[in-house]
């Protein structure tokens, strides 16, 4: 029983490799109805339930859509998709020991590396919606939740200046993944704490305006440096209360 286990586990990662060539070659265009189950079966000389196995994890990779009664509808998957992909999984990661520092860390060496490039090849046009971004930033200190929404629009414009769908994916997957840090601040952030992060946000955009690139980064930096903070300093306060 276990030797036919792995046989028909063989035969469902060799029918997704196919379809996933096909998908991924254009030969099945994105928008596109899969053949039915039976067919795929005579197609590929596979049983059914290899069939049914092999379609379960193309969707799960993001390469089509299974509805029910129906056939199955070729997807893709773009930048947003893939990073999507990965939410469950991240969330999983951020909940372990240390998994929080870590995502921290990442995303320090993400926004450094945006902030770098912006001082080097934002074009002035990139520089104003950074401006202006950084204005409305300024507006909503005394509105939390405000204030992490243009705070983070702040961001997204920086990681659009490269022009690469990638970055700009992976900055909303970070935005995604992180939510639970940004609902804990707010809870403990006072208006006197959101002037500090704007002030180290501001110095990034003088930095990038300036076109100095180790200003920048050390800015960016700090910045995070400060948000980080914030967050463990409330999430002190909440697991004292618990304790």
């Amino acid at each position: 029983m276990n030797g036919l286990h792995i046989s028909t586990r063989r035969m469902s990662e060799n029918l997704v490799q196919q379809l996933t060539e096909k998908i991924n070659s254009g030969e099945i265009p994105k928008g596109s109805l899969l053949p039915s189950e039976r067919q795929l079966a005579e197609t590929f000389g596979a049983s059914r339930s290899v069939v049914r196995e092999a379609m379960v994890a193309l969707q799960a990779s993001g390469l089509i859509s299974i509805r029910s009664s129906r056939r199955a509808i070729v997807t893709q998957l773009d930048n947003t998709g893939f990073f999507n992909q990965l939410t469950g999984a991240a969330q999983s990661l951020m909940a372990r020991p240390n998994g929080m520092s870590d995502f921290q860390e990442a995303r320090t060496l993400f926004e450094c590396g945006m902030s770098r490039h912006a001082a080097r090849y934002a074009s002035p046009k990139e520089i104003e919606r950074l401006r202006v971004a950084l204005e409305q930033n300024k507006k909503a200190v005394d509105d939390p939740e405000l204030f992490a929404k243009t705070g983070l629009e702040f961001h997204r414009i920086l990681a659009e200046i490269p022009g690469n769908g990638i970055f700009t994916a992976c900055h909303s997957a970070m935005a995604e993944w992180m939510v639970v840090q940004r609902k804990l601040s707010l809870e403990g952030r006072t208006p006197e704490m959101s002037v500090g992060i704007y002030k180290r946000r501001e110095a990034v955009y003088d930095a990038i305006a300036a076109r100095d690139v180790e200003a920048a980064d050390k800015a960016m930096s700090e910045h995070l440096a400060a948000v980080n903070q914030v967050y463990w300093q409330v999430q002190e306060a909440v697991d004292a209360k618990a304790g």
